[in-house]
């Protein structure tokens, strides 16, 4: 197997996508948690900052929708999606 040939697991294109975040790479940071997503369904990580990056970027049906999938996934983190769905419906 060559180099370019080596897996790509879910967490690569989390690990992708906070670093495009980090250098302000949006629109690629979005399509890497969608791809990590599309892996593993139920990576509430993925979901979890997907919404925080859509509420950033004023995309707040969309925020709630992540927000929500990651509360399904990890009820424990209930305080603190409910900070991102709070803010993003009022801005809706």
């Amino acid at each position: 197997m060559s180099d370019d040939e080596i897996p790509v697991t879910h967490y690569d294109h989390y690990r992708r996508a906070k670093s495009c975040e980090e250098k302000g790479e949006f629109t690629e940071a979005l399509e890497a948690y969608q791809k990590a997503i599309d892996m593993k369904n139920d990576y509430a990580h993925a979901w979890f900052y997907k919404s925080l990056l859509h509420t950033k970027l004023k995309q707040y049906d969309d925020a709630v929708c992540c927000a929500e999938r990651a509360l399904e996934l990890e009820p424990s983190w209930e305080k603190h999606v409910k900070k991102i769905v709070d803010t993003a419906k009022k801005k809706l």
